[in-house]
């Protein structure tokens, strides 16, 4: 019960307290602005892609020297473009989605090497990869999803490094050390915990991508997604993400499947969609238990608002991510049986 305990307090802890308005306020304009304009426009296609680059590359920004700012979102947007075009491009072929997959998924976890800051740019890689092979291109070529997700991409990075602007602290010295391509190489030459974690994640996603699109399983890429978001590299860490992410999808499930009973009126999910966002980037600094609960509703209303299909689409929501959390949750258990000499992730942080 003590250990149980623990594990709810640490899911649900508070990192930082109180509310960032204005961050909730460019975020949400980051992501609702592009729907908003795609529906408008009567060009829905293009409105959901650059909404989904808008909501990633805000999410990759994070707080710190303007350099900071300005390299990850940077660096978290031309990636994102490279794992559309190419999810794009394999979409037709379930065998060169999965290898595909494999290997965005592997390199991306890699970038964990450089911090939080690194392991969420990886997440957002590895989530829209994921995200664009499941969900049809519609009348968009590679090239043009690519496009409009890089110019939503460009708003995000954009509004979030001036949000961010407030209290930011000041540079840090310039380094003397390696370099991040040095650093990156030595981490797959090297360091054997990430290593094991990467190539584990990317056989549990290709995997789970493999199932959904053999059987078929229309929004099956949540599966996958919610492995991404569970799966940590080691058992702990996974145990309170399955919690934190079990807990969020419940409620955003709720919220969503209340709201699609009462309307299906599509600017009134727009603007649910708004203040989803809203919350999602006012309440991220307070913990990883609060961005799940507000991103699940923010993707759903973002799909809904364009393809409404009530209720449905929340439960399938719900069905998938249970899916995901157990299928994350058991391979990963077998694959630390089986490796029980890697060290964890506290013992190797205590030694540094």
């Amino acid at each position: 019960m003590a250990g149980a305990g623990s594990l709810w307090s640490e899911a649900f802890g508070v990192e930082r307290a109180g509310v960032d308005a204005i961050a909730g306020l460019a975020g949400a304009l980051a992501a609702c602005g592009p729907l908003a304009l795609g529906i408008a426009l009567g060009e829905p296609a293009i409105g959901v892609t650059a909404c989904f680059g808008g909501l990633n590359a805000a999410l990759a920004v994070p707080r710190g020297p303007l350099r900071e700012r300005l390299g990850w979102g940077v660096a978290a947007a031309l990636l994102c473009c490279v794992s559309v075009a190419l999810a794009t491009l394999v979409q037709p072929s379930v065998a060169a989605s999965v290898v595909a997959a494999f290997v965005v998924v592997a390199v991306a976890t890699s970038l964990r090497t450089f911090g939080p800051d690194g392991g969420l740019t990886g997440f957002v890689v590895c989530a829209i990869f994921t995200i664009t092979n499941g969900i049809p291109a519609g009348s968009l070529d590679a090239g043009e999803r690519t496009l409009w997700f890089l110019a939503g991409s460009a708003v995000g990075v954009v509004l979030m490094v001036l949000a961010y602007a407030r209290n930011a602290s000041p540079p840090a010295p310039p380094s003397t050390g390696p370099s991040r391509l040095e650093q990156l190489r030595d981490t797959f030459a090297h360091d054997r915990l990430l290593r094991a974690h990467a190539l584990r994640l990317a056989s549990v996603v290709a995997a789970t991508t493999l199932l959904y699109r053999v059987l078929d399983l229309e929004h099956g890429y949540w599966v996958p997604l919610t492995v991404l978001a569970v799966l940590q590299p080691d058992e702990h860490a996974s145990s309170v993400r399955a919690v934190q992410r079990a807990a969020g999808t419940l409620l955003g499930t709720i919220a969503i499947a209340l709201l699609t009973v009462l309307t299906g009126q599509e600017w009134l999910m727009v603007a649910a969609q708004g203040l989803a966002a809203f919350g999602l980037f006012a309440l991220f600094s307070r913990g990883y238990f609060w961005l799940v609960v507000m991103l699940t509703p923010t993707a759903l209303l973002t799909v809904s608002a364009v393809d409404y299909q009530g209720a449905g689409i929340a439960l399938e929501r719900a069905g998938w991510s249970a899916l995901g959390i157990v299928a994350g949750l058991a391979i990963g258990e077998l694959a630390w049986r089986l490796a029980p000499h890697l060290p964890s992730v506290r013992r190797q942080a205590a030694g540094s």
